[in-house]
């Protein structure tokens, strides 16, 4: 008998609040998680862990991460996270681990490896991996040459063809991909911060960005811009002999009042 993938979901990008009812351009960014996590559980979709990548809270306080980890407690799935620009990870870090959201960032499954960076750069909303990311990445991709890798980090590595939005990308993502050259075993890279899906190939390596649970930026625009589009999740099922299937399931409606005139957040 085939074994089963192993499959991870994503969820990134929710902009929590300390107070459940605020809204972000529009959307109670709580209301639509939820109803995200409701068709989740109606999909029957199983998986076996959760990664949770960044921009997770809107105003960084400890009850917006507390409720996300009472949101996805009753998946009763192993949840990691990795801080976006928009997250205080000194109290992520505090908070998460009481609700059995670990902050561990490596993670070996059957056989693949899973290695979660932090790009967050201080005081900025671009991304940018600092030496012992980079240190870490090389360490743990050595130790395991025989494990399938699946990266993950917050902002993203490539262009998404939005101007604004490659302005504050991952600054040194040139390093980044001369980092994985040597190793073959990398398949795929997951990241969020577009608000949007986007999905291609860089030297062989697959790469995917998720929608918001919230609110979506409309691709390739000068300026900021929003998308009427609902928010999503992204299943990934890895393959033990290293094949990547994954899809993007949305909810059917846009959950809030659109505001198409918003010029930033």
């Amino acid at each position: 008998m085939r074994e089963a993938p192993l499959r991870v979901v994503q969820i990134t990008d929710t902009h929590l609040f300390a107070n459940p009812e605020k809204d972000l351009l529009g959307v109670k960014t709580h209301e639509s998680l939820q109803k995200l996590i409701n068709l989740l559980n109606q999909k029957q979709v199983n998986p076996d862990l959760i990664l949770l990548t960044g921009d997770l809270s809107q105003d960084q306080s400890a009850e917006s991460y507390q409720h996300l980890a009472e949101m996805i407690k009753p998946l009763q799935v192993p949840a990691y996270c990795i801080p976006g620009n928009h997250d205080d990870s000194d109290v992520m870090y505090e908070v998460f681990p009481k609700y059995n959201i670990a902050i561990e960032r490596y993670i070996i499954l059957k056989k693949w490896q899973i290695i979660l960076l932090d790009s967050q750069k201080p005081d900025a909303v671009e991304g940018y991996l600092a030496p012992a990311q980079f240190k870490f990445l090389q360490k743990n991709l050595q130790q395991s040459p025989n494990h399938h890798t699946l990266l993950a980090l917050h902002h993203h590595p490539v262009s998404v063809e939005t101007t604004w939005l490659d302005n504050i990308g991952l600054q040194n993502a040139e390093a980044f991909w001369d980092a994985l050259k040597d190793f073959t075993h990398v398949r795929a890279v997951l990241f969020g911060h577009v608000h949007s899906l986007h999905e291609g190939k860089k030297n062989g390596i697959q790469y995917f960005s998720t929608p918001s649970t919230c609110i979506q930026f409309k691709p390739r625009q000068a300026k900021f811009s929003l998308d009427k589009l609902p928010p999503a999740y992204r299943i990934i099922d890895l393959y033990a002999n290293g094949t990547v299937k994954t899809e993007v399931h949305r909810l059917d409606h846009y959950v809030g009042v659109f505001e198409q005139d918003a010029r930033g957040y």
